[in-house]
């Protein structure tokens, strides 16, 4: 009888260890507001890497320059995060530039960028995409690529390489995630929608890191 109870009384505190790490988990669901995805995110040559391999987790940014969310983000957020965060280590920042239309023009952009940033020479036209995104469908950014084509051979090669493939990795795996607006964060398993402010993504940062 002694045995009887003392396997109830184990099945008994197993159960509610069960219970309360479920209720926990799914609290902080509802208060981080985040969903699950088992959609496996990988970097491409046209990703805004920021911070070291060896970080503790990765936070992938789909994020599109026609996105005010996104601008507001980048230019304000970010800074102050890596800052925190990715300047000490603990986190690896991946920015995925995305353009589901496909516009040509914003995708020569996007893959202009992408090209210059191996260079470590992708500034200007980052700021351009991120104050005045509208730019890349004038006849002067034409003019540029038309310009880059005829003097640089490493940039043009780069990009005219595999018609847009990077940026349309990055689309493909947006579109697999299954939402429509931007930003999206995506933290291992964890899908967060939208642009936070900067206490709640740090608090979403901070779960993240201690989960």
């Amino acid at each position: 009888m002694k045995k009887q109870l003392r396997w109830l009384l184990i099945a008994f505190l197993l159960t509610c260890s069960i219970i309360a790490l479920w209720w926990f988990g799914t609290r902080m669901q509802r208060q981080l507001r985040f969903s699950n995805t088992h959609v496996e995110i990988v970097e491409n040559d046209i990703d805004i890497v920021l911070g070291s391999d060896s970080a503790r987790i990765t936070v992938y940014m789909f994020a599109s320059y026609t996105c005010h969310h996104c601008h507001e983000f980048l230019l304000v957020d970010l800074p102050r995060l890596q800052q925190r965060y990715i300047d000490s280590g603990q986190v690896k920042f991946v920015v995925k530039p995305i353009n589901i239309a496909e516009n040509r023009d914003m995708m020569s952009a996007l893959q202009l960028a992408g090209c210059m940033n191996n260079d470590g020479n992708a500034d200007d036209i980052r700021e351009l995409l991120l104050t005045d995104p509208t730019a890349v469908y004038s006849d002067e950014f034409r003019q540029l690529i038309d310009d880059i084509l005829d003097s640089n051979s490493e940039l043009a090669e780069c990009l005219v390489a595999n018609d847009f493939s990077s940026v349309k990795q990055n689309n493909k795996l947006f579109s697999a995630i299954g939402l429509k607006v931007t930003p999206i964060f995506v933290i291992g398993s964890h899908l967060y929608k939208g642009r936070r402010s900067y206490d709640k993504f740090c608090e979403i940062i901070d779960y993240e890191l201690n989960k």
